[in-house]
């Protein structure tokens, strides 16, 4: 039986996104755009998950939109719907038929995830693989990785967060560079600019970001989440109002239960055992 092209499963404490299309590098089709959106809303809503590794099954980890089944809107293109059964045609045009910013964020982890997501990134990272990959929290690559938005060679723009996130990530000027030539850097070039947090040999990448997602896991669920919130909030702030929103958000962990293990571990000498509450 042929696999599902988005695989989601978990174990323990972490959640494990897999994409699986490897005979196309992992490019995105409606089908794969609509059950991504749909996994996002599961790992936000389960208290067991507190952190998410995603990665591509394959030669790659997502080289973009497969442009021979896909359309900017993310439905399929009908001349090329053969192999395509009437029921995910209908749900294809269903979610064509959304709003442009339903469609087009949802498929990306979106910032009011609460959980933190780390991309295990190889192969080619490219188009709306690339924005898979900067709407993750913490980005790890393998030796050898290409990255690129190639989106303003073909006269479209990276709408699903590149031109938001990239500037953020890497700087202005560094981003309208690559976005405006849409040319493509290694891993090398990616980690010098801070794209990506560390690079790996290909062999070790899924256990670099599954111990990277356990040390954040160890951590307290509603300090991690605050955490998060706080600085993508900030990030579209003043600097008062940023120092506000951190204030808020550590007014309110001083009255939770895992702050209360957390200081009475540190005076038994004793590793936390923190509940999320």
């Amino acid at each position: 039986m042929q696999k599902e092209p988005v695989q989601y499963r978990k174990a323990g404490r972490l959640a494990y996104v897999s994409l699986h299309r490897p005979e196309r590098h992992n490019a995105l089709t409606p089908q794969v755009i609509r059950r991504l959106s749909q996994v996002w809303q599961e790992i936000d809503l389960d208290r067991e998950v507190r952190a998410a590794v995603m990665f591509g099954e394959g030669p790659s980890f997502c080289s973009g939109m497969d442009l021979k089944l896909t359309t900017p809107g993310f439905g399929y293109r009908l001349d090329d719907v053969g192999a395509v059964d009437k029921d995910e045609l209908e749900a294809a045009s269903r979610f064509e038929a959304l709003p442009g910013e339903r469609r087009r964020i949802n498929y990306v982890p979106p910032p009011t995830l609460s959980k933190p997501v780390i991309a295990a990134l190889h192969g080619r990272v490219a188009g709306g693989g690339m924005e898979l990959a900067l709407c993750s929290d913490i980005r790890i690559a393998a030796e050898g990785t290409s990255f690129a938005l190639p989106e303003v060679t073909r006269g479209i723009v990276p709408g699903s967060g590149g031109m938001v996130f990239l500037p953020r990530i890497i700087g202005a000027g560094r981003a309208m560079e690559w976005l405006l030539t849409g040319e493509a850097i290694d891993s090398d070039e990616a980690l010098r600019i801070g794209l990506v947090n560390k690079v790996v040999p290909k062999e070790q990448l899924l256990d670099a970001a599954t111990a990277m997602a356990n040390r954040i896991a160890d951590n307290a669920p509603l300090a991690v989440q605050a955490i998060k919130e706080t600085v993508l909030r900030a990030l579209g702030t003043t600097l008062a109002e940023g120092l506000t929103i951190s204030e808020q958000q550590a007014r309110v962990l001083f009255r939770t239960a895992d702050y209360q293990e957390g200081v009475l571990a540190f005076k038994e000498k004793r590793a936390p055992v923190f509940r999320g509450r």
